[in-house]
């Protein structure tokens, strides 16, 4: 950001700036520890960003995290906080409001590339308030954010923040990003509380979250029941009430019980195969796969090796099954295998 000729440098006393007024603190976010430490050690280096208000303290625009350090961890008697030094760049009190909120976005850390999306859509909602269009929030607001100018955007995330605003949101729907959290707008009002909790509960972001998001909505047009009554089957409860289950085994398992629900015949034809492949009783590092969804008719067998005599090892076991085809019950296997990849 750079600093404007007219704007002032000064040392303001803590007890001079309003904690309470949060209107730009966008991105509530803790300190790291080595900013605790340097404040510790040697207080304010880099100067906070406020705004002079007529009869009242300075409001803060940048330095939030660091401001809000010092008054819960510094001195905390009024004596003391009269003490406390800050440096400060002073915005002039007849910059209009929407200045201000460009010289706000100027100070965003631009490393972050996947701020809250819940946190976006109360921006948004301030930033309509004071009169900025979708035109205008799409082009020039949301690269700030790295978000691609996109007005569809700016109504989708304004819709989900009147939805969630009525909400007690879990500390895990405020680390999702817009992209992760625009699926919501999938599911009504009523079942929002339950897609919610599934966040706290399944620990994930991302790709991962999207696809769980829309298995969970097909399924619940499938089966033409609720969200909610999805999420409390006995076979989908039981996963989610395991909490031993690590988070990546979690998600494996509710993903591959919704698509069961979502896709009854196929799991159907890869649990016939699974059976059948089981009972060829194939050597541990020689495996046969079908493809995943039993769209060829091919069967594809891999070997595992580390030596040539492993490789005549596995070559002499399969040629002494194939030897044995017209006479040997693995015959029949196979031909199982054959027929269940040829279902369509």
């Amino acid at each position: 950001m750079k600093i404007q000729p007219e704007w002032e440098f000064s040392t303001l006393h803590l007890d001079q700036i309003e904690l309470k007024d949060l209107q730009y603190n966008w991105f509530p976010r803790v300190l790291t520890t080595a900013v605790r430490d340097s404040l510790q050690q040697n207080g304010v280096l880099y100067p906070l960003l406020v705004q002079a208000v007529p009869g009242k303290k300075y409001r803060v625009i940048d330095g939030f995290k660091r401001i809000s350090w010092l008054a819960n961890n510094g001195p905390t008697s009024l004596q003391n906080k009269e003490k406390i030094s800050i440096p400060c760049v002073i915005i002039s009190e007849s910059m209009p409001e929407r200045e201000v909120v460009y010289v706000r976005l100027e100070t965003l850390n631009t490393s972050s590339s996947n701020y809250s999306g819940v946190h976006v859509g109360r921006i948004l909602k301030q930033l309509h308030d004071l009169d900025f269009s979708n035109a205008e929030i799409a082009a020039q607001v949301f690269p700030k954010f790295g978000l691609k100018p996109s007005v569809r955007l700016v109504r989708q995330l304004l819709d989900l923040n009147i939805v969630l605003k009525t909400m007690t949101l879990q500390k895990a729907l405020l680390n999702l990003g817009c992209e992760d959290l625009l699926p919501l707008l999938k599911f009504s009002q009523s079942v929002l509380p339950d897609v919610t909790a599934l966040c706290t509960r399944m620990e994930v972001t991302g790709k991962k979250w999207r696809n769980l998001l829309q298995l969970l909505d097909e399924v619940s047009r499938l089966l033409q029941i609720s969200v909610a009554e999805v999420l409390k089957l006995p076979e989908i409860l039981e996963i989610l009430g395991r909490s031993s289950l690590q988070s990546p085994v979690r998600y494996r398992l509710l993903k591959q019980q919704l698509e069961t629900l979502r896709y009854p015949e196929l799991s159907a034809m890869r649990k016939r195969f699974e059976q059948r492949l089981q009972r060829l009783n194939l050597a541990p590092r020689i495996t046969l796969e079908s493809d995943p969804y039993f769209e060829n008719d091919d069967l594809t067998l891999s070997l595992k090796i580390r030596s040539v005599q492993e490789l005549r090892k596995h070559l002499k076991l399969l040629g002494g099954t194939l030897a044995d085809l017209d006479a040997d019950k693995s015959a029949d296997l196979w031909e199982e295998l054959f027929a269940v990849i040829s279902e369509k």
